[in-house]
């Protein structure tokens, strides 16, 4: 398979390691690795033939392409028009058609901020045909750059240019890398990700999507109530597969596995690359030197010594530290205090009401959407493993178990009983079942989104409402339900279809 790479001296490095991650991940397979770097040391270069070449076997040989002086001279014309804070290594892959040989007509480039963890089995016999000039993973968290680069999203989804499958045949025919290097002086100003927004408008209708498991974006792995606001809901299933079962993540954030101190998921894979390299005693330094270290150190004491005076303090968006003290005293002023308030559609003081109960269950919930209403009375034991979806309810003197999940838009009328994940144990007839104590049901109760739970309804432990689904005043569910359906009665039966 033949892997490009694009770089300035400074992250050989780095690309030494997402080599070796590849190596690692992809035992059964023998890798062409074409290194574009203008710069690239005698040192560095001799570090990587040491480490990949001479390796007896042969799973990855490098080749260091020359750039012609002409390629060259048009880098330095094109430099005043790139941003500032950004080096021009970035835009050397829209040279690939020019610089690789003529007889290689498709090539995965990838980041060097990379590393693979699982098979590219798949993408070694993928073909692009004649009218698609690559194949990249939508980037899921962009939604203003389709009026501001004038794209329609009817015709093209925008995507992310870290790892693509380009189809070298395509790009030369159609001219592709140096069509983007006029736009890139052209509107200058305009693109903000410069060769990513120029590829996203010159090859628009021309991509085939991959899966997001083969470019998993590091804030795929941001807190739920982080990735389910930003994520695009028709793609979130898919991205959940991605971050269970990666191939290729992709360190997107200014805070790089390379720094020093970094918390960032996944760092320990990157870590493990590192050691395996000829790079493995590089001293890591902090982002931004001095600065760098001396924040670090302040978000060390904010995130122990806030919490001592009530404040939930999250360090990043990838952890939720859950703070003992804070959640047994929102639990004292939940069932102490805002249990007892009015309803929340109350005319007299329901809104302040529910902002308490609110504030007291995101202290004790695993996860609490936006627009949120908890009934009066409502009660869910110590709330421990409950997640509820944006501009959902609790109904109110309703009883949820722990180990439930509620979906986005669910309506929940009062008086609703959610039975836990345990029972009577009664299997032994020569016992009382008194004295069988209990036995744990495996699962947990699932309510999927846009539900509507009529009052009084009692749900057997352990079942999953489908989304879209409703269930009628007084049911009693003992089975799942399916999605787009009306339920109802003792025991709960499909009335008709929603469809």
């Amino acid at each position: 398979m033949n892997i490009l790479i694009a770089i300035s001296d400074s992250y050989v490095p780095y690309a030494a390691v997402m080599l070796q991650s590849l190596a690692d991940s992809n035992p059964n397979l023998c890798f062409n690795v074409y290194i574009i770097c203008p710069d690239i040391t005698v040192r560095n270069l001799e570090k990587l033939y040491k480490q990949f070449n001479s390796n007896a076997t042969g799973q990855i040989s490098i080749y260091c392409l020359e750039i012609s002086q002409q390629i060259q001279d048009e880098i330095r014309d094109i430099s005043p028009y790139i941003i500032e804070k950004l080096n021009t290594s970035f835009i050397l892959r829209l040279f690939a058609p020019r610089i690789l040989p003529n007889d290689i007509e498709q090539i995965l480039y990838l980041d060097v901020d990379t590393v693979v963890s699982s098979s590219l089995n798949e993408l070694t016999t993928m073909q692009l045909d004649d009218e698609t000039a690559l194949a990249a993973v939508k980037d899921l968290i962009r939604f203003d750059d389709y009026s501001r680069l004038g794209i329609d999203k009817n015709k093209h989804t925008y995507f992310n240019s870290g790892v693509m499958l380009l189809n070298l045949a395509y790009w030369r025919k159609h001219n592709v890398g140096d069509k983007c290097l006029q736009l890139l002086v052209k509107y200058s100003s305009l693109y903000k990700f410069p060769d990513q927004d120029a590829l996203n408008v010159v090859c628009e209708g021309k991509v085939k999507y991959l899966h997001p498991k083969y470019n998993c974006l590091l804030f795929f792995y941001a807190r739920k109530e982080f990735l389910k606001a930003r994520i695009w809901k028709e793609e979130y299933d898919r991205v959940l597969e991605a971050i269970e079962h990666p191939v290729i993540i992709h360190y997107v954030f200014v805070n790089k596995p390379w720094y020093k101190g970094e918390d960032l998921p996944k760092r320990e894979l990157w870590m493990s690359a590192l050691q395996k390299t000829v790079w493995k005693d590089m001293p890591l330094e902090y982002r931004n030197g001095t600065k760098g270290m001396f924040r670090l150190i302040l978000k060390y004491f904010a995130s122990r010594a806030l919490p001592f005076i009530g404040i939930q303090y999250q360090g990043n968006i990838f952890t939720k530290h859950r703070y003992k003290h804070i959640e047994i005293l929102a639990l004292a002023i939940y069932y102490g205090f805002a249990y007892w308030l009015p309803n929340f559609d109350s005319r007299f003081f329901g809104k302040i009401s529910n902002a308490i109960r609110v504030w007291c269950v995101k202290n004790i919930f695993e996860y609490v959407g936006q627009g949120v209403n908890i009934g009066r009375k409502a009660r869910f034991g110590n709330g421990r493993n409950i997640r509820i979806g944006s501009r959902s309810n609790i109904g109110a003197y309703s009883l949820v178990p722990s180990d439930i999940v509620i979906g986005d838009n669910v309506m929940m009328g009062p008086n609703n009983f959610f039975f836990g994940g345990f029972t009577h144990n009664i299997s032994d007839n020569a016992k009382p079942m008194i004295d069988q104590g209990f036995k744990f049901i495996e699962g947990r109760t699932e309510i999927g989104d846009d539900v509507w739970i009529g009052r009084e309804c009692l749900f057997m432990p352990c079942k999953k409402i489908g989304s879209h689904s409703v269930v009628g005043a007084r049911s009693v569910v003992t089975k799942d339900v399916p999605e787009y359906v009306i339920v109802g009665g003792n025991p709960a039966k499909v009335i008709k279809s929603r469809k």
